[in-house]
């Protein structure tokens, strides 16, 4: 007769058990069905990169980039492609927000067929050709409403009061020529590639786990229905064993029990008594 003691210490989770908790999907209006490396809602920030977070108001997805809104339009999970607009413009070019649209090259790049554009407002005079992109708006501080749209970033407002800086479609001024109206245009938004490593969370997605974010890590973690994480993927179940335990073949008799720590009562100690 042999007994074999293997204690094993781990971090009691209760309510927030992270494989549980990441498993679950962000879902906002036509936003559906949304995981890493997202967070928000009911997802724990642990469980997406902590800019990415996702906010359900008015049952319209949102997500903000560098202190400007966005409304999430659609999320093209395959491709993890993200269509957005700026708040302020999602309704029209009347009631912009006066901050320049920043993307942080880490997480988002641009799709090709959305180039960036200036919008001036309340300008004492508009430029001497005319040139499509042209409007007029009410905006409070100046009683100056023209305004227009300039390619590219300039250095500044100019002769106008303010301006704002943002991506839209490439070829607008084609379409202002055609007649597009130019509030449509800008409310189709535009695309933005994610910059997150996405390809480890299908592998871990795929052996059963939970994808989620580490902090100090700045990397993915994979959390494992067993409670271990930190694997690219979880490891399967030994034949006949449940997930995540090991397999008791050859043993004669196998016990486990969790016993909490009295000094720590959320720190468990995994005991499994071996007996031959």
């Amino acid at each position: 007769m042999f007994l074999v003691v293997m204690i094993n210490m781990t971090q009691s989770q209760g309510k927030d058990d992270l494989h549980s908790d990441c498993s679950k999907l962000f879902n906002c209006g036509n936003i559906q069905g949304v995981g890493y490396p997202f967070w928000g809602g009911n997802r724990l920030k642990s469980c997406g990169h902590p800019a990415l977070q996702l906010a359900c108001e008015d049952n319209t997805a949102r997500i903000t980039i560098s202190d400007v809104k966005y409304k999430v339009l659609d999320f093209y999970n395959s491709t993890d492609v993200l269509q957005i607009v700026r708040d302020d413009f999602s309704t029209g070019i009347c009631s912009p927000v006066f901050t320049n649209t920043i993307l942080d090259p880490a997480l988002f790049s641009m799709d090709n067929s959305y180039s960036y554009y200036t919008f001036n407002y309340g300008c004492l005079s508009l430029p001497t050709l005319s040139v499509p992109g042209q409007f007029s708006c009410n905006i409070s501080g100046t009683a100056n409403k023209n305004g227009y749209v300039a390619y590219g970033t300039t250095a500044g407002p100019g002769n106008c009061f303010k301006s704002v800086v943002f991506p839209t479609s490439q070829n607008l001024f084609s379409q202002l020529l055609n007649n597009a109206s130019l509030a449509k245009i800008v409310q189709q938004g535009f695309g933005v590639s994610l910059g997150v490593n996405t390809a480890a969370c299908r592998g871990c997605a795929n052996s059963k786990g939970a994808c989620g974010y580490n902090i100090s890590k700045n990397t993915m973690v994979c959390y494992c229905p067993d409670g271990s994480s930190g694997l690219a993927t979880c490891a399967p179940p030994a034949a006949g064993a449940p997930q995540g335990q090991p397999s008791s073949e050859g043993q004669q008799e196998c016990k486990a029990m969790k016993i909490p720590l009295v000094s720590s009562p959320n720190i468990w100690l995994n005991v499994t008594f071996h007996g031959g």
